[in-house]
């Protein structure tokens, strides 16, 4: 038994339209373990400007894809994000034999000059936390006085990436065992991360708390519709709460995030460590594990940014210069 598609609908098999192809790649990507919000967000807004400059347009080409980028020439981060996200499309519609579809060349738009870290004083966490439990049960918000507060202590408590916190499924969380489980991170990768006592109770209150408004959730910080919060809405509360807490700093220049709470994290780690008197370099690959760091490289990164670290390296290595033999100036090297 044979049937025949009409033309319209053959068409639309053997051409399928840009959307269709995106939807295909997205779907594909999600199916592969990856959430791709940020990736679905860039294509999203690739395809409708494509389209409207070109209804016809099948794949994407160069004249589109350069026209999209400009528009982000003031923003490093944007671009960088866009270009990534175009540049994997492209691949995949090159590999499925969509070969005139244009590759953004590597080493088209460098990684931007990440913002200096921030690090947190004492009175600043406690102000800034003061601030997050005083946020108001708002019906428009459901949940959202105790999610907030909640996953900003999760941030700051174990240094972890604010996409981590904010995808968090309630399955991969175990608080009866004290670990919940950080799947499908940065690449193909996930890692278990245990947490402290204090922490378990009080996420373990939280839990009971937020149950009550979703008994059926999903997510273990879900939004009101019970799906993760947008990277620009963590954003957005955590400069709200900061900027609550301190007024006086909101024109000063001085670039803050909550990421911020991840390089604290090894900040005060490090520092603990010296304060105790343990080799920093014996812990180094726990932290780097702990953080889902693939390269030690990255958790090295923090020695020549912390001026106490440094400083207390320094100190301890006078005593070992007189250990060391001074080369004569006519010696060979």
């Amino acid at each position: 038994c044979r049937f025949r598609l009409s033309g319209r609908e053959g068409a639309q098999m053997l051409n399928p339209s840009l959307n269709t192809l995106a939807d295909q790649f997205v779907a594909y990507k999600k199916q592969n373990g990856s959430v791709y919000q940020t990736g679905a967000y860039y294509l999203e807004k690739y395809i409708q400007f494509a389209t409207e400059a070109n209804p016809g347009i099948t794949v994407p080409d160069r004249k589109s894809v350069e026209a999209f980028l400009e528009k982000y020439e003031d923003a490093p981060g944007s671009l960088y994000n866009a270009a990534a996200f175009l540049r994997e499309f492209s691949r995949y519609l090159i590999a499925r034999g969509y070969l005139d579809a244009y590759l953004i060349p590597t080493g088209r738009n460098r990684l931007p000059t990440p913002a200096p870290p921030y690090f947190f004083t004492e009175e600043e966490i406690s102000a800034f936390f003061r601030e997050c439990d005083n946020v108001r049960d708002d019906p428009h918000y459901k949940g959202r006085h105790l999610v907030l507060p909640a996953m900003f202590r999760l941030l700051y408590c174990c240094g972890l990436r604010c996409k981590e916190v904010r995808i968090l499924a309630r399955k991969d969380v175990h608080l009866d065992k004290g670990y919940f489980d950080v799947l499908q991170s940065k690449g193909p990768k996930s890692r278990r991360i245990y947490i402290s006592g204090d922490l378990i109770g009080y996420l373990d209150d939280y839990d009971r708390h937020i149950s009550c408004l979703f008994p059926e959730r999903r997510m273990f910080f879900p939004n009101r519709a019970d799906k993760p919060y947008s990277a620009a809405m963590l954003e957005k509360n955590f400069l709200r709460f900061w900027y609550s807490a301190f007024p006086e700093k909101k024109d000063s220049g001085v670039s803050i995030r909550a990421y911020d709470f991840r390089h604290h994290f090894v900040y005060a780690n490090m520092n603990r460590w010296l304060r105790d008197g343990k080799d920093v370099n014996a812990m180094l690959p726990y932290l780097m594990r702990y953080m889902g760091h693939t390269d030690v490289k990255n958790t090295l990164y923090y020695f020549h940014l912390v001026p106490d670290i440094y400083g207390e390296i320094t100190a301890r290595s006078k005593y070992s210069e007189r250990l060391i033999p001074e080369v004569d100036d006519n010696e060979g090297n």
